[in-house]
């Protein structure tokens, strides 16, 4: 089935790596989706967070943090995850945000898997 001229223009939905998350500030933030390094992209590429799905598994109730490196820091507010439960954040529950580089997340209890 052809993809929608409106559809095309939204881009190619991509997946992050699982990333068990245990860095407890920025520094220690863990990359959970990459840019790309290709060397023959033209332009700056962007993208935006439409899903974010993961297991608390730091045996308390947590924040995990979506961030990119210092001096940015958080991209969207913090998400409230509960203790041995899975999560899964979809695009109406997340503000809209475009991202142009790595993003990293670090949690307040290690380990959240996301």
């Amino acid at each position: 089935m052809p993809v929608g001229y409106l559809q095309a223009r939204k881009g190619v939905r991509l997946q992050g790596p699982v990333v068990a998350v245990v860095g407890l500030n920025l520094a220690a933030g863990q990359a959970i989706f990459q840019q790309s390094t290709f060397a023959a992209m033209v332009g700056t590429r962007t993208f935006r967070i439409k899903r974010i799905k993961g297991l608390n598994q730091a045996g308390a109730n947590t924040l995990l943090h979506i961030a990119m490196a210092a001096p940015v820091g958080d991209v969207i507010p913090p998400l409230w995850t509960f203790d041995g439960l899975n999560f899964d954040f979809v695009e109406a529950d997340l503000p809209e945000v475009e991202v142009n580089g790595d993003l990293l997340a670090w949690v307040g209890a290690a380990t959240v898997t996301v």
